[in-house]
């Protein structure tokens, strides 16, 4: 009975911060020298706070690579995936970032002691998913949610500030932190050893 798991980085392994304030209005309102204030709940930065595209091309190149190396990791996330890897279940990273920052996620997960197998860079997540059997997914995006759970892999979605006003469905269900998604798997579990379609 040992999953393949497929979990992202960013608002899952990364602590975001309180919803009203979160890292990314944190560091948006430091470049840009005044206070942004959350406006949409979307993923897309330039719609959440009201940023011209001009600001938002400026934030990601010149501030985008210092969020990623500064970011501090998610409570419980790295003794959970340790615990989780000890038990034999495989623990796929799947993160939208730009595959020009992977050398620097690879050192911020080393320098965060946070265990994996494998460690992929793509967007539409759930062809891959499909590719690598994952059983389960985490991840704090409702698109990606959606388009997972549309291809038949149920879904662990992490409440952030941009998926607020998503309804989860039957495959997707609503996570706060590591603990919370520590018990879903191992209610995942017992489901699926009862059902016996773990083998």
């Amino acid at each position: 009975m040992k999953l393949n798991l497929g979990i992202d980085i960013d608002g899952v392994l990364t602590d975001e911060g309180p919803h009203t304030d979160s890292v990314w209005q944190k560091n948006i309102s430091s470049y840009l020298d005044r206070k942004v204030e959350l406006q949409e709940f979307t993923y897309n930065l330039q719609q959440a706070f009201g940023l011209t595209e001009d600001e938002l091309i400026g934030f990601i190149e010149k501030k985008l690579p210092d969020v990623y190396k500064n970011a501090v990791p998610a409570a419980e996330a790295a003794s959970t995936l340790l615990n989780l890897k000890e038990q034999g279940h495989k623990l796929i990273l799947i993160t939208a970032r730009d595959k020009k920052f992977r050398h620097l996620t690879e050192n911020w997960l080393a320098e965060n002691k946070i265990p994996y197998h494998e460690l992929y860079h793509e967007h539409d997540k759930a062809p891959l998913a499909l590719t690598k059997n994952i059983d389960l997914f985490i991840d704090d995006n409702k698109e990606n949610a959606l388009s997972l759970a549309a291809a038949g892999i149920p879904v662990l979605l992490v409440n952030q500030y941009h998926n607020f006003d998503f309804k989860t469905t039957a495959k997707i269900k609503r996570v706060n932190n590591w603990s919370e998604i520590t018990k879903q798997i191992e209610l995942f579990l017992a489901e699926y050893t009862m059902s016996g379609k773990l083998s």
